[in-house]
């Protein structure tokens, strides 16, 4: 009996495995607590090294270092629900550039900040790293 080929590490597979990404909702939100110094730019910087997603085509997890930096208006991220929400990609298929874009447009939404950065930095895999820059 014959066995099915494994195109599990085919690379022209990719199209359209991503599409279902700028609809995703996140189980855990990002929430919001009120910024009393509106009107006195200040930048606020969160950093982690322990994000963690699966690569859509292997399920292999992939191992970042996030790093968060923005100027609020009158919002702030609440680091309890900042946690929870980044816990969640550890079940989620998603590449590095649509990880960084969506954890952009989250942020957005939630507390509209002035100013936003997103520094995504890859644990090198194959050989290669990668590190994606989002923002305004």
């Amino acid at each position: 009996m014959e066995q099915e080929p494994d195109d599990s590490r085919d690379i022209d597979g990719y199209e359209g495995i991503q599409s279902h990404i700028p609809g995703l909702v996140i189980a855990s939100p990002i929430k919001k607590t009120e910024y009393v110094f509106t009107g006195q730019p200040e930048a606020v910087r969160y950093f982690t090294d322990e994000l963690t997603a699966l690569c859509p085509k292997t399920a292999l997890p992939d191992f970042y270092a996030l790093e968060i930096e923005y100027v609020p208006d009158k919002w702030l991220i609440e680091l309890k629900s900042l946690k929870l929400y980044l816990i969640e990609y550890r079940n989620i298929g998603i590449f590095h550039e649509h990880l960084a874009r969506k954890i952009y447009n989250d942020i957005m939404e939630a507390v509209s900040p002035k100013k936003l950065r997103i520094t995504l930095k890859a644990r090198v895999r194959g050989g290669i790293s990668a590190e994606i820059i989002v923002e305004d």
